[in-house]
């Protein structure tokens, strides 16, 4: 229960409906589809213009229950080439992983898959403490990362939502 006033109280703040919060659930939680992925991996040369079939895609995401092979995450899922060769489309060499471990795997990803959370959940309690922003660098001291990085613009969106109920 905790958590569905918590999740009530985040949208109130950020002025989400809840049609929105279902949309945004929906859409993090729909598998990619092969159709679309086969289609990109066919088209670029980085993936060698080919792909497997939209049936055998469908098929690693059946295998791995739609879940992610390493964190079992539903959120977000793509396919990795585990050798790191993007024109390997062996099934084999196939995962089925969520962005999180994905960006985590990265040479240029951030090492903390829960990055933007802990900032916004950062970011949220410092206001709700002092109902004044806080700065970045006190945001990114609570929420004990070491950047901000991509979240600057999420950072920003909840800056705004939260100086108007000021």
């Amino acid at each position: 229960m905790y958590i569905v006033l918590k999740l009530k109280e985040i949208m109130e703040l950020l002025e989400v409906s809840e049609t929105d919060a279902i949309k945004a659930v929906l859409n993090l939680v729909s598998p990619p589809p092969p159709p679309a992925t086969r289609q990109n991996w066919s088209r670029q040369s980085t993936f060698g213009h080919s792909a497997p079939t939209t049936q055998d895609l469908w098929a690693k995401l059946v295998e791995s229950n739609f879940r992610c092979d390493k964190c079992q995450s539903q959120m977000r899922l793509s396919f990795n080439h585990i050798n790191s060769d993007a024109t390997d489309h062996r099934l084999e060499n196939l995962e089925v992983i969520c962005f999180a471990c994905n960006r985590a795997a990265s040479v240029k990803g951030t090492k903390d898959a829960d990055h933007h959370y802990k900032l916004a959940m950062a970011a949220i309690e410092l206001w709700k403490k002092e109902h004044n922003y806080p700065t970045l660098n006190q945001i990114r001291d609570k929420a004990g990362v070491d950047q901000i990085g991509g979240a600057t613009y999420l950072l920003k969106f909840i800056e705004t939502r939260l100086n108007d109920k000021s």
